[in-house]
C-alpha cells in the first residue's frame, strides 16, 4: 500500500515511495504560484530526508521567481511566527511532526502564520491539478537569503507574553526530550531565556528518532527514568517539529498527551475568559475545564487548519487538541510547543504548586486510541459500515461517526495524516473504553482486507 496524503494544508508520504523530489518540485511550485512568486520562508526538521527535499523545494521556488527567505533547521511554530515579522507572503514547513523517519511532509503557512484554510489550500490543489505553475525566465529567477538573527527575535517576544519574573523566581528544573529533532539545541536558548535549569535527553539535531517522535506515554520512558534521579519539578517530550506537548510529572507518571490542552486551559481561561475551539477527539476534561470556568467550547473536525481557522472565525481566545497541541493567538495563533512548555512553566510558578498536583484537580477519565491501516479506496466506506453497529443511536458525523453516552463516547474516523482510521474512546471506566475499541476493530478488521 503506498502511503500519500493530500490535503489543504501540504502533502504527506513515505519518502522514495510517494514522497519523491519530483512532487515536492511540483507542489513547491504550485505553492509559488498561489503566493504570486512574492517571498516565502523555508524551514525543515532534522529528518535525513529533510536536506534532499529542501534542495528540491529551493530549486521550485527559485524557478517560478519566489525569493527564499531560508530559515534552514527550524521547528514549524517559530517558521509560523516569523511569517509576519519578515513580511512573506507564506511558507513551507518540511517535517512530518508526529510521524516516524521515514515519513516526511510539506506544510503550506499562509502570511498570517497559520496552515492554510480551505479555500487557500483548494486554490494551491487546484493550481497543481491544473498544471498552471509559473515558470520564469532567467532574469526573473529568485534569490535566496540565511535567516541567521529569528530565534532572538521568536525569544524575545515569547518572554513577554510569558511572566518570565515568576519562572526566574521559582528556579525550575526540568527535563526536555526533543527526540533529536527541530527542537534540539534550540531548547538550551528556550531554557536559558526564562533562567530553568535544563537536563536534555535526544538533544542533538540529527535526524535519528530514538523513537517515534510522538509526545505520548509510550515514548517517555527515558524521561521517567531519569526525573526523579535528578529531581527535575516536570519533563516534556516534543514531536519532531516542536508543536506538540506531552508531560511527565516529577513523581515520574507519563501523563497522556491529552492533559496538556486542560492544564493550561483551567489556568488561561481563568485570566482570559471567551471562546476555547477543540475536536471531537479531544478529552472530555476540556468539556469540563470549560463548563465550570463558563466559557464557550466549539469543536471542529480534527486537524490544526480546521481548528486554527475556527479560532480565527470565532474571535477565540485558546485553541488546542488531544495530541498535545496548543495556540493562543494573543501569542500566534499556531500550535507552538515552546509556548505550551513555557506556560506549564509559568502555571506551576504561579500556583506554587507539582504538576502531579495539578492533575489531581482534572476531571478523571480513561482514553483508549487504536489505529488500523486501510487501503485509501475503501476507508471511507469501511468507516460508513461503522455505523450498523450503532442503529437507533444518535450519531455525530461531523468528523466520522462518534456516539455519546453519559459515562464516554467513541468516535470512528478516516486519519488527516495517514491512510489509516483511528478509533479513539473515553470513559470513565477503563475497562467500558476498551471493550468499545474492541468492539469496532472486531468489526472492521475483516472489512479493511
Amino acid at each position: 500500500m503506498k502511503l500519500l496524503k493530500i490535503g489543504i494544508s501540504g502533502i504527506r508520504g513515505i519518502v522514495g515511495e510517494t514522497i519523491t523530489p519530483e512532487l515536492v518540485m511540483d507542489f513547491a511550485c504550485a505553492f509559488s504560484t498561489y503566493v504570486g512568486s512574492k517571498p516565502v520562508l523555508l524551514g525543515r526538521d532534522t529528518r535525513i530526508s529533510g536536506s534532499m527535499l529542501h534542495s528540491a523545494c529551493l530549486s521550485a521556488l527559485i524557478s517560478s521567481g519566489c525569493d527564499v527567505l531560508d530559515l534552514g533547521i527550524c521547528p514549524t511554530p517559530i517558521l509560523q511566527f516569523m511569517a509576519k515579522r519578515l513580511k512573506a507572503k507564506g511558507g513551507i514547513s518540511i517535517s512530518a511532526g508526529h510521524n516516524d523517519i521515514k515519513w516526511n511532509a510539506l506544510t503550506f503557512i499562509n502570511q498570517d502564520g497559520t496552515y492554510l484554510n480551505s479555500f487557500q489550500g483548494e486554490e494551491v490543489l487546484d493550481i497543481y491539478h491544473l498544471e498552471k505553475c509559473t515558470k520564469v525566465s532567467f532574469g526573473k529567477l529568485g534569490n535566496v537569503k540565511s535567516i541567521d538573527n529569528y530565534l532572538d527575535i521568536y525569544f524575545k517576544d515569547l518572554k513577554k507574553f510569558l511572566d518570565v519574573e515568576a519562572i526566574k523566581k521559582s528556579k525550575l528544573k526540568m527535563v526536555v526530550d526533543p527526540c533529536n529533532g527541530a527542537g534540539a539545541k534550540i531548547i538550551d536558548s528556550f531554557c536559558k531565556s526564562l533562567n530553568v535549569e535544563l537536563v536534555s535527553v535526544n538533544n542533538e539535531p540529527n535526524g535519528y528518532f530514538p523513537h517515534d517522535p510522538e509526545p505520548r506515554p509510550r515514548n517517555a520512558q527515558q524521561v521517567a527514568s531519569i526525573i526523579k534521579v535528578v529531581k527535575a519539578d516536570v519533563g516534556f517530550l516534543l514531536n519532531s517539529d516542536a508543536s506538540r506537548v506531552s508531560l511527565v510529572s516529577e513523581n515520574r507518571e507519563t501523563l497522556s498527551e491529552e492533559y496538556t490542552l486542560p492544564l493550561i486551559a483551567n489556568y488561561y481561561l481563568r485570566k482570559n475568559p471567551g471562546p476555547i475551539i477543540t475536536n471531537h477527539s479531544t478529552s472530555r476534561m476540556i468539556e469540563d475545564v470549560a463548563r465550570e470556568i463558563n466559557c464557550l467550547l466549539i469543536k471542529t473536525k480534527v486537524g490544526q487548519s480546521y481548528t486554527i481557522q475556527s479560532l480565527m472565525n470565532e474571535e477565540g481566545v485558546m485553541a488546542g487538541e488531544g495530541s498535545g497541541g496548543i495556540a493562543i493567538p494573543e501569542f500566534q495563533p499556531a500550535f507552538d510547543g515552546f509556548l505550551t512548555m513555557g506556560l506549564i512553566l509559568e502555571i506551576m510558578a504561579k500556583r506554587k504548586k507539582k504538576i502531579s498536583e495539578l492533575v489531581q484537580e482534572l476531571p478523571k477519565y480513561h482514553i483508549v486510541k487504536e489505529k488500523i491501516y486501510c487501503p485509501s479506496t475503501k476507508i471511507h466506506s469501511v468507516v460508513n459500515e461503522v455505523k450498523k453497529l450503532y442503529i437507533g443511536q444518535e450519531m455525530n458525523t461531523s468528523d466520522g461517526i462518534k456516539v455519546e453516552e453519559k459515562n464516554g463516547w467513541i468516535q470512528v474516523r478516516t486519519s488527516a495524516t495517514e491512510p489509516m482510521i483511528r478509533i479513539i474512546a473515553e470513559d470513565k471506566s477503563k475497562e467500558r473504553a476498551q471493550r468499545r475499541v474492541e468492539e469496532v476493530l472486531q468489526f472492521i478488521t475483516p472489512l479493511v482486507k
